[in-house]
């Protein structure tokens, strides 16, 4: 249960970045990227085993390739502008970071 609580929180919080990434070109990529940080650090300080960590930055990876990937109607969530190509990017780097901080 805790891990696919960790899954859904890191998808979760995932759909969120992609959301606000848009918003005040800096602003936006700048909580996205702590959000993420945040969101993938904190499953496993919660829950004390670094399995969590994995697990939220797998549920927001997915999500970040999919929303990053042309849908059914050819729709791009994340764009190849900035901001999208920075929020995929540092994003992952961001997730290892956190997921590779002691527990």
């Amino acid at each position: 249960m805790k891990i696919l609580f960790s899954l859904f929180f890191g998808a979760a919080t995932a759909i969120a970045a992609t959301m606000i990434h848009q918003t005040l070109p800096p602003v936006g990529v700048i909580v996205a990227l702590i959000a993420t940080y945040c969101a993938i650090w904190w499953p496993g300080r919660y829950f004390g085993k670094r399995r969590y960590k994995f697990a939220a930055l797998v549920g927001w990876f997915i999500v970040i390739a999919k929303a990053g990937s042309f849908g059914a109607g050819h729709e791009l969530l994340i764009q190849g502008d900035n901001p999208g190509s920075v929020l995929l990017t540092v994003g992952f780097i961001v997730g290892l970071i956190a997921f590779f901080q002691r527990v």
